[in-house]
């Protein structure tokens, strides 16, 4: 039956990306039919959809031009997200099975943090459940709710997983392709929105750029001050790309990858844009060092570890549980 459902879900995709209409849910499938059973908790065909809301949203933008791989994403993040609701409430069962409880007054101090972190104030909490149906009451559960998933992961799944130095060097001796680099470099950008401007008002402020530039202005400094871009607040900063890899356009790429560190492109005006980049560093392809990824091999195996003590816990609450799919 679970295969049934999510193949009813596919179906109303299947004319995706030829004018057709993607809605949440088709109208044939009955929204508040049971998805899955646990313990005394229903839970329905319309709570998965809204809990897979945002995920779908981000997937539904992302293949937006590849209906196939968004069906196939669709599925593949409804599965997971019934999966996440059924943890969740044999978490919450644990909870209450143990005999545990949150006085009032501690529930209350985590919805006021979370009113001030997220919205702010209450008179937009309120606004904002008002549009989305929803009642104080049902956010000041869902708080409580994630609190005690916190709390009870905290407790059950070690956080103080120590990796020993020589698990990180076999990691590392036994994947040495994961850490082969292509040629790179680290660069800055400004990014001179022609939308946003008149017509060519992009040169003259690119030419402006340039000029405080020779004059000896700081290229961070400028990014802030005159790119359109989200990442001016860094400086321009674009991290470190590599030439393989990159998705930057091949004119900007073809003068990243010959100019020096400290190198300043001049203007480079494309359909849309006119760009300055600064190449800060290169690196030249081979092998990262131990040294240099040490520190991300160790989080990375503290966080395949952490799953693997987590993937425990929720065996052992399974086999406590009542479950079942529809």
């Amino acid at each position: 039956m679970l295969g049934l459902w999510f193949g009813l879900w596919a179906v109303e995709h299947s004319r995706a990306g030829q004018g057709t209409d993607v809605s949440p849910v088709s109208p044939s499938v009955p929204v508040t039919g049971v998805a899955a059973v646990v313990n005394t908790h229903v839970i329905t065909i319309q709570m998965v959809d809204q809990y897979a809301g945002r995920s779908l949203e981000a997937a539904r933008r992302q293949f937006a031009l590849r209906p196939e791989q968004f069906l196939q994403r669709r599925q593949e993040i409804l599965r997971d997200s019934l999966e996440q609701l059924i943890e969740r409430y044999m978490i919450l069962d644990e909870f209450t099975s143990s005999g545990f409880n949150l006085p009032d007054s501690l529930i209350n101090d985590v919805v006021n943090s979370q009113i001030r972190d997220e919205f702010g104030d209450r008179v937009t909490l309120m606004k904002t459940l008002r549009r989305a149906g929803e009642t104080f009451e049902d956010f000041k559960n869902d708080q409580r709710d994630a609190f005690i998933i916190t709390q009870m992961t905290l407790k059950n799944v070690n956080q103080n997983v120590f990796i020993s130095p020589r698990k990180i060097e076999r990691y590392y001796e036994e994947n040495t392709n994961s850490f082969n680099i292509g040629e790179s470099a680290k660069i800055r950008m400004i990014v001179i929105d022609k939308s946003k401007h008149a017509l060519g008002e992009p040169q003259k402020i690119a030419a402006e750029v340039a000029a405080k530039l020779k004059e000896g202005g700081d290229f961070a400094k400028l990014a802030d001050q005159y790119s359109d871009d989200s990442r001016r607040i860094r400086g321009g900063d674009r991290g470190w790309i590599e030439n393989k890899d990159s998705d930057l356009r091949s004119e900007l790429r073809e003068f990243v990858f010959a100019a020096q560190p400290g190198a300043v492109s001049d203007a480079i005006d494309l359909d849309g844009a006119v760009f300055m980049i600064k190449v800060e560093e290169r690196k030249s392809a081979g092998m990262r060092p131990i040294s240099e990824v040490r520190d991300e091999v160790e989080q990375m195996l503290r966080n395949l570890e952490k799953e693997r003590l987590r993937k425990q816990w929720m065996a052992r609450l399974r086999k406590k549980s009542f479950i079942a799919y529809y």
